[in-house]
């Protein structure tokens, strides 16, 4: 006996069926997108950190060779050059024999994306203390007059630059000598009572002390901040 069996049909999406999956799947990928885009941004920050902690491992041995002084700023500098009043390079060429010659560890990821007249060079140098002790630039920051080298910054991310507050910050792009002396280029004036819009690392900047750590910050705290040697002053802003 032949035993035949009905043959089921395939039954085809519909059009609403169709543009449900396409929505799902749009969404997933948003999500993905997002979350991946997150993991850069982590990524980029904690990659400037660990550039910041590795600078300020060579700042602290740069002073232990040099009298307890930190590499000195002058003007512009361009790397393999000298400034005409210190006959110094710039003080990342200064840290060379500290960290090495790659000035890659000079760059924050996150900054050069931003404002590409950062790169190669995208952390300053805190000379702001030795400025404002001294009366004039050209001068090197002592870690023996600080009172509180923990809360004391010596180097950190240029979150700003010439293209947006041309009064205040101006750097060349192949500078390798960039410094706080008359500038903040890390808050741009920002502090926790009128903080600024800081355009890299998810609203923040990396922060490097005098005692070697590096932190994460939205704005300048006067209270628990200080670029001068007198040591913190909540009535002190980055400047004075």
């Amino acid at each position: 006996m032949t035993v035949y069996y009905k043959k089921k049909s395939l039954r085809s999406f519909t059009l609403v069926e169709l543009l449900v999956v396409v929505a799902i799947i749009s969404v997933l990928a948003a999500v993905g997108y997002g979350s991946l885009l997150m993991a850069l941004k982590r990524a980029n920050m904690s990659k400037c950190s660990a550039n910041l902690h590795q600078i300020g491992i060579g700042m602290l041995s740069f002073a232990g060779d040099n009298n307890n002084t930190l590499p000195e700023s002058g003007a512009t500098i361009l790397y393999n050059q000298t400034d005409p009043t210190t006959g110094k390079n710039g003080w990342t060429q200064q840290l060379s024999s500290y960290v090495g010659t790659d000035t890659n560890i000079f760059q924050c990821p996150d900054s050069v994306n931003v404002h590409p007249e950062n790169k190669p060079y995208s952390y300053f140098n805190g000379a702001h203390a030795a400025y404002s002790a001294n009366g004039h630039a050209f001068a090197a920051v002592n870690l023996m007059q600080m009172k509180s080298p923990s809360q004391h910054i010596i180097a950190g991310d240029i979150a700003f630059d010439s293209t947006t507050t041309p009064s205040e910050i101006s750097f060349q792009s192949n500078d390798a000598d960039k410094d706080d002396y008359t500038q903040d280029p890390a808050f741009n004036g920002g502090t926790i009572t009128t903080p600024t819009t800081i355009p890299i690392h998810m609203g923040s900047v990396n922060i490097l002390f005098a005692d070697g750590h590096v932190q994460n910050c939205k704005y300048f705290d006067p209270s628990s901040m200080t670029t001068v040697y007198s040591g913190v002053n909540s009535t002190n802003v980055y400047l004075q």
